[in-house]
């Protein structure tokens, strides 16, 4: 199921919310937190709503910046949602990794955090970036599919279909042409929840490709 939201007007859907099989993180105030039918976390991380700009997980673990305030690990802990603090100096984890249950593709600024970031993940991590891009912004994926950056290559493609043990990819836009397709949708396995700019054609490829 693939539906349209836009968070306080904002169309960057993948900034505002981490969505995983066995839970979603979302900031207070997130109207469509049912819409993935799964057990929902609201909170902010780093005291912004950004929590998909600043976290990134699947449903194992939800990898969070050394900046997150103790009021957000305590309402982490009261989720029951397992997490791992990444002591790096680039906090921005969502734009950084590409993750799924099946494994992830990280960023060269935080591959001295890969095998902290696989043991949390549960999956083997690539080091690798999507058309020189970070993979996390450029990228929206799950266990089927994934649509990266429209300026890919293949052998970008290959590199993340390995990576993610994909069934399928492609390459695509989000939000009438933006090509950074991390930062405009979120998805798990069942549900993808993007901007409210998301053409009909974007909405195809990540129904054809994701589901």
């Amino acid at each position: 199921m693939i539906e349209k939201y836009s968070f306080k007007g904002s169309e960057n859907t993948g900034f505002y919310t981490v969505a995983t099989n066995s839970y979603i993180l979302v900031p207070p105030d997130y109207r469509e937190k049912e819409f993935f039918e799964t057990d929902v976390v609201e909170t902010k991380i780093n005291k912004t709503n950004l929590v998909g700009l600043f976290s990134a997980g699947n449903s194992n673990c939800l990898l969070v910046p050394r900046e997150i305030s103790q009021i957000e690990q305590d309402k982490l802990d009261e989720s029951g949602v397992n997490y791992k603090v990444i002591d790096s100096n680039y906090n921005a984890l969502g734009n950084l990794i590409l993750c799924n249950d099946r494994g992830a593709v990280i960023s060269q600024k935080i591959s001295g955090y890969k095998e902290e970031i696989e043991d949390a993940l549960e999956v083997e991590a690539k080091v690798t970036d999507i058309k020189g891009l970070n993979p996390g912004v450029s990228g929206v994926t799950n266990s089927h599919g994934a649509v990266i950056h429209r300026d890919a290559s293949e052998e970008d493609a290959i590199k993340v279909k390995e990576a993610l043990d994909l069934e399928d990819i492609d390459i695509g836009t989000v939000n009438m042409g933006s090509p950074f397709t991390g930062s405009g949708a979120t998805a798990n396995d069942n549900h993808l929840l993007t901007g409210e700019n998301t053409t009909g054609p974007e909405i195809g490829r990540f129904d054809r490709t994701m589901f």
